[in-house]
């Protein structure tokens, strides 16, 4: 149900913002109602969210929960060419995703094309599928999951193929993080696993599992990690069969999982659903669209939809107030994203083609809801563009809750 909250969320928001060049400090679920329970399991706290207390949709700006939009023109040269739709970014590096037959490749902060990292092949220190990766700028790594794996894929900053690391259990669909000369893995549950998330060493000995007692089919099963590691790790599952679930807190020092925010689902209410942390605020949604994946006789993946469209949420972890979600870009005049849940290793980060990001910016600046700072970025950028360029990055930061 959209009411007069939406309103003001929306129409104030941009009002206030392109009046004063400066994000808004807006309490934006100050009149939502509250929405969950706190209650202690063993000592650990759970918060528990009732889907029938939500009443309102309240439109975010983007920018309420980032720092600043960076927009990022990869270098230049057939060389540093990429078809990504996504990169990974660290302090210093930006990582491109692989597409098709194309490798990862590296560039600076600044978008100067370093290296391919590895190659697209089925060789050793090759890869085609990988289901997801991570820049260790400390140790001057780059790790890469594929699915189903065996090992851990390894390469330096150069691009160099390193030993990888084995896995003690194979075949596994997973995300990881890398502490402390440390492999946590984060796998979906398959049979033959007495526990689907464990702690082993970079040669391969466990250290330990955690024990889980997941029984979903994993062949329908993603993984999702916000990845807070400088914190704690999270970890949430998505399945085709609806089931009643945690968002945990993978606990390395008790050597459990600890569920931190689930939803008191009733009924028919129990939809397909996933959970994301944030600083400051749990989301989640009552249904989720899901990729169909295949791949034609070239090896190109080729995708389909299924499920249902998916209702957003979003409860705020210290009042427990909550309400729908749409994510409204004000970086660009107020573009709605089809999902809050874009938001990956704590960023926004999307690679766009240059006639996508021409297209635009040229809305964006005539909506005129645009602060004075962001127009005046935006006309720099398309000052400088080319239909030949790279890929541009649009990367923004989640900020650190006060």
């Amino acid at each position: 149900m959209l009411t007069s909250l939406k309103s003001f969320s929306l129409l104030t928001a941009i009002a206030v913002f392109s009046a004063c060049g400066e994000a808004p400090q807006v309490n934006y679920l100050e009149n939502a109602p509250v929405v969950a329970t706190r209650t202690l399991i063993d000592g650990e706290e759970l918060i528990e969210m009732d889907p029938a207390l939500l009443k309102d949709t309240v439109f975010f700006p983007i920018s309420h929960f980032t720092e600043d939009l960076h927009i990022i023109k990869l270098g230049e040269g057939d060389e540093a060419l990429t078809g990504a739709d996504a990169a990974l970014v660290s302090d210093n590096y930006i990582l491109t995703i692989g597409s098709g037959n194309i490798p990862y490749k590296l560039f600076d902060k600044q978008g100067h094309y370093l290296n391919d990292i590895g190659a697209v092949g089925q060789g050793p220190g090759e890869y085609r599928f990988i289901y997801t990766a991570r820049i260790d700028e400390e140790n001057r790594r780059i790790y890469m999951m594929p699915f189903f794996a065996s090992s851990l894929l390894v390469y330096d900053l150069e691009g160099n193929s390193l030993p990888s690391v084995p896995l003690v259990h194979k075949g596994v669909i997973a995300m990881f993080v890398v502490q402390e000369n440390k492999l946590v893995v984060m796998a979906s549950p398959q049979p033959q696993l007495s526990s689907c998330v464990w702690v082993q060493d970079m040669a391969g000995n466990l250290l330990y599992d955690i024990p889980t007692s997941f029984d979903f089919d994993f062949r329908n099963t993603m993984i999702a990690v916000s990845l807070n590691e400088e914190d704690h790790i999270d970890l949430s599952y998505w399945t085709h069969q609806p089931r009643v679930d945690s968002l945990y807190y993978v606990d390395l020092e008790k050597k459990k999982l600890i569920p931190r925010f689930t939803t008191r689902f009733k009924g028919d209410a129990l939809k397909q659903h996933m959970y994301m942390e944030w600083p400051g605020y749990y989301l989640g949604d009552t249904s989720t669209l899901s990729q169909v994946s295949t791949t034609d006789d070239d090896g190109n993946v080729l995708q389909r939809q299924e499920g249902e469209a998916p209702d957003y949420y979003i409860v705020d972890k210290k009042t427990l107030k909550g309400a729908y979600i749409v994510l409204i870009n004000d970086f660009f005049g107020g573009e709605r994203f089809e999902s809050p849940l874009v938001f990956q290793y704590q960023s926004y980060s999307v690679c766009v083609d240059p006639g996508v990001l021409t297209e635009w910016i040229g809305q964006a600046l005539k909506s005129g809801q645009l602060s004075d700072k962001m127009r005046k970025k935006l006309i720099e950028v398309q000052a400088n563009m080319s239909e030949n360029d790279n890929n541009y990055l649009l990367y923004a930061k989640l900020k650190k809750p006060n």
